[in-house]
């Protein structure tokens, strides 16, 4: 009985929960990154934030690509004294071990924290203070959104912009595809679903498993007229027991 096989898009950074955990079955993912990403700063934030930077009380990140190319900002423009006076605020462990190795101490709620857990949290420590989030140009993180919903302050600095693939690469991963013919897809946030339409046409959605992050992803595929979803609910830990279900149930 052949192995069945998983397309997961994520770039290394955004899901290394699920990318380098030894729990999971490696042999049934099929990563193809679609995602291609490249340190660029927001001129007119950075101006911003370099001169308000002591005004911050959180930092707050959503992946370890967020805390990894902030970091970067910090180290080339000499920021390091300035943000260890600040609280820094991770979902995972990966994320915090970035911060850790730049002897950043990063808090976390739980090791299966999803964003409004974060929040949450962030309510719990304090409802004063202003939020520094670091981003990309691709304004499809969820917890901006929280943010304003709880009316907390907050500033969003773009670190990073997302780049398309080249032609050659995009060859390649079609050509995996096919020979590959995935049985489930995981769309790990809203963009990962036109994304991954758009770089392989010929993978007809309705006869494999869609398995979603959770949350607006779920919604997205249901706009598109996705009916059979199967929801991780935010939870790593529960995807991870889909990856390695041979029936995709958690």
């Amino acid at each position: 009985m052949s192995t069945k096989k998983i397309l997961f898009t994520a770039h290394a950074d955004t899901f290394p929960e699920v990318l380098e955990n030894e729990l999971v079955q490696s042999d049934r993912l099929l990563h193809i990154p679609l995602e291609n990403f490249n340190y660029s700063v927001d001129e007119e934030m950075h101006a911003y934030v370099e001169r308000e930077l002591d005004s911050f009380a959180y930092v707050v990140y959503g992946s370890r690509l967020h805390a990894r190319y902030f970091m970067r900002w910090v180290r080339e423009y000499g920021q390091s004294d300035r943000v260890q006076k600040l609280v820094h605020l991770v979902t995972n462990q990966a994320a915090a071990d970035m911060l850790e190795s730049h002897r950043l101490p990063a808090v976390k709620p739980h090791n299966d924290a999803r964003p409004i857990d974060l929040i949450e949290f962030l309510l719990r420590i304090s409802h004063e203070g202003t939020v520094l989030y670091p981003s990309g140009d691709q304004k499809v993180d969820e917890i901006p959104g929280l943010l304003i919903e709880l009316d907390m302050p907050f500033a969003e600095f773009q670190v990073y912009t997302e780049q398309s693939l080249n032609k050659d690469e995009l060859k390649q991963f079609r050509k995996q595809i096919e020979e590959s013919n995935p049985d489930a897809v995981i769309f790990h946030n809203e963009s990962s679903v036109l994304r991954t339409q758009t770089a392989f046409p010929d993978l007809d959605l309705k006869s494999v498993r869609l398995i979603s992050a959770g949350g607006r992803v779920t919604r997205k595929l249901q706009q598109l007229g996705f009916k059979e979803i199967i929801d991780a609910n935010g939870s790593w830990e529960k995807l991870i027991k889909i990856v390695n279900s041979e029936s995709f149930e958690s």
